[in-house]
């Protein structure tokens, strides 16, 4: 088993000569550092009534590697708040964010600054309370020479895979009051697609990386899973659409991630749009810069013949993508909390229901839904309700792990004992968050003295 030191080491070497596997750390930034009265005073500010911050922060924007399924090397970016405590080993939440089209938007672009009241809120409510909180940028995003594959659910898994890889290796670079340690802990929540991305990486994580991560609980909200159903039937049906730039982020997203970057809209849309939406969804221009061109009916966009073939033919090509892209197809071992409102207006609820359906059709354990009343308002009205709902379900599991606890349940018993001695007797393997918690005298080992201690503290 290496030492930190030694860990330290490598770590250090492999950013020097350039990185060269997915979640590699390739670089890092400190942005800021807030103490606890700055952050209750933001916090006041923002009108927030929640528990007062038990500790003082420290945010970075990082670097790391990623690889598209064909091959292609990616550099993606986040940013990552981490309560400072050299004591205590801290659970990972990752939050996924709502939608937005500009490259200069991505969080580790604007920070903890009130360009994104998205981040500050969630960062100043979750990190202080003892999470390292993690906002990934997505693939694309915050990078003016690439497109963000929108609604696609395998670059959601990448890229959150990879960026707690990368957290966890910054983990052994950072000393001083910046020095941190997870446990053994991870959740994910997120709303709009953030609540798609949640459930996309969910999935992934079960079902390609069970060996590696387990997640302790997940909260999608108000996200579109049911892509070939519940969102082509909608769209189908209606005359208008609150938010239309919506739909040309999915069409060209699809277009560019399955046909590539060649592919030519003509063969899809009508001459204006086949001409301008490359430009529109570059980067640089808004939502409501797209929607103040867009016809109130999005579809209006594309060919008639097009139009035609989407609605009749299932094995049109939008279709297939769409239903490829659709995640009902499993059932969600972690506890899972879908969180929507009914009158949601621009992604509907049905999207939750059916996945909540399909998940306890298909034999999942635990998976819970809850639907907000009309009267909560519509998409971006009931997002805040839906947060802190997530956010109150994820404290109810948190735990925050000092030496000793190897477990990661917050407390010290007879089952840390026994899985110190396990490492220490037979050398079984063991986790870094449990290198870390049994190594009680930090000498960089385990040992019969580390579990004299651990037994000594344990709880009544």
């Amino acid at each position: 088993m290496k030492n930190k030191f030694q860990k330290c080491a490598i770590l250090i070497l492999t950013i020097s000569i350039g990185s060269s596997d997915p979640g590699d750390l390739i670089d890092y930034s400190h942005q800021n550092s807030l103490s606890l009265s700055v952050i209750e005073t933001i916090l006041s500010t923002m009108g927030s009534t929640g528990s007062l911050p038990a500790y003082p922060i420290s945010i970075y924007d990082i670097q790391y590697e990623s690889h598209r399924p064909d091959g292609m090397v990616d550099t993606l970016a986040g940013l990552v708040c981490l309560p400072q405590s050299p004591t205590l080993a801290f659970p990972i939440i990752s939050y996924q964010h709502g939608t937005t089209l500009l490259d200069d938007n991505a969080p580790s672009i604007t920070g903890m600054t009130l360009d994104n009241l998205e981040l500050v809120l969630i960062g100043l409510i979750t990190s202080p309370s003892g999470f390292i909180t993690l906002f990934p940028d997505y693939e694309g995003l915050g990078n003016p020479d690439k497109f963000h594959p929108y609604i696609v659910a395998d670059s959601y898994t990448r890229t959150i895979v990879n960026m707690v890889r990368a957290v966890k290796q910054l983990s052994f670079i950072l000393d001083g009051d910046d020095q941190f340690q997870f446990n053994d802990q991870l959740y994910l929540f997120g709303y709009s697609e953030g609540g798609y991305a949640t459930l996309a990486a969910q999935r992934g994580f079960q079902l390609d990386y069970p060996d590696e991560f387990t997640i302790t609980a997940s909260c999608p909200m108000a996200g579109p899973y049911d892509l070939e159903g519940t969102m082509v039937e909608y769209f189908l049906s209606i005359p208008s659409y609150p938010k239309p730039y919506y739909v040309p982020y999915v069409l060209t997203s699809h277009l560019w991630s399955y046909q590539g970057l060649d592919v030519d809209f003509h063969e899809y849309f009508e001459t204006f749009w086949a001409d301008t939406l490359p430009s529109l969804y570059d980067g640089t221009h808004s939502g409501g810069d797209v929607d103040a061109m867009m016809p109130e009916n999005p579809l209006d966009i594309l060919l008639p013949e097009v139009l035609e073939d989407f609605t009749n033919d299932e094995d049109h090509f939008f279709r297939v993508t769409l239903a490829q892209n659709t995640l009902l197809d499993w059932a969600p071992e972690s506890p899972t909390y879908l969180f929507h409102g009914i009158g949601d207006d621009i992604i509907p609820y049905e999207n939750a229901q059916i996945a909540f359906d399909t998940f306890i059709s298909n034999g999942a354990p635990d998976v819970t839904l809850t639907l907000f009343p009309e009267n909560l308002g519509g998409h971006g009205e009931v997002a805040t309700t839906c947060l802190f709902a997530g956010y109150d379900v994820i404290l109810g599991y948190q735990a925050i792990s000092p030496k000793g606890d190897l477990n990661s349940d917050s407390f010290i018993t007879n089952e840390d004992v026994d899985l110190l001695m396990e490492s220490i007797l037979i050398e079984t393997t063991v986790t870094e968050f449990q290198w870390w918690a049994g190594d009680v005298d930090w000498d960089d080992t385990h040992s019969i003295f580390d579990l004299l201690l651990t037994s000594d503290s344990m709880d009544e």
